[in-house]
């Protein structure tokens, strides 16, 4: 029986569009390419999100990969927080899942400085038993050793937890882990998914 559910953040609970964002700077499309591959596409968002770098180390990084595009870089990080928006259904489902009983988390890779400036976009906080944000623990998915760690830190039993996220290697990682795993591809699939195993 599922008692747990276990949320990604990103295109899950709230949009990530970081391509949408990129278009609005008008940058030409060999532009936009090149820094979308040094930035939101690149090694460094990871280690951003890995939380072992400082958000100018980062910037750093991102321009040594298109060093021709530096002020546009620079530009395109200072208001990167706009790439996240809320999606309108996510606080009044996990509230419902909330009511209902259910245990809540999130597992997450996200940057600290991104979470501060956004955490005001996530309504759905309140209500979640637990988080783990990749930056607290400097490990990232789909690493296994993120999964153990959510185990352990909140005495998880994994059987008992189904995990929603938009990347298939993730899901596919929880569920190395034990854990039930969605490929999540929309708010009303998940849902149906989620009834599948039981969850109402």
């Amino acid at each position: 029986m599922i008692d747990t559910i276990i949320f990604d953040v990103g295109r899950v609970l709230v949009n990530w569009d970081y391509e949408s964002y990129l278009k609005r700077f008008a940058f030409g499309p060999e532009k936009t390419k090149a820094i979308a591959a040094a930035t939101f596409e690149g090694p460094y968002w990871r280690q951003f999100d890995r939380g072992i770098l400082a958000p100018e180390e980062i910037v750093k990084g991102f321009c040594s990969l298109a060093p021709e595009y530096t002020e546009e870089i620079k530009e395109v990080f200072a208001h990167c927080e706009e790439t996240i928006t809320p999606l309108p259904y996510a606080e009044s489902w996990v509230r419902s899942l909330k009511e209902k009983g259910y245990r809540l988390y999130i597992l997450s890779n996200y940057s600290g400085d991104l979470f501060e400036r956004t955490k005001e976009k996530m309504p759905f906080l309140p209500y979640m038993d637990g988080t783990l944000f990749s930056y607290t623990c400097h490990l990232t998915k789909p690493e296994p050793e993120i999964y153990q760690h959510l185990i352990q830190k909140f005495s998880l039993t994994p059987d008992r937890c189904v995990f929603l996220d938009d990347t298939k290697a993730n899901v596919e990682a929880a569920e190395q882990a034990g854990i039930h795993g969605i490929h999540f591809t929309g708010y009303e699939d998940g849902v149906a998914q989620l009834k599948k195993l039981g969850v109402l």
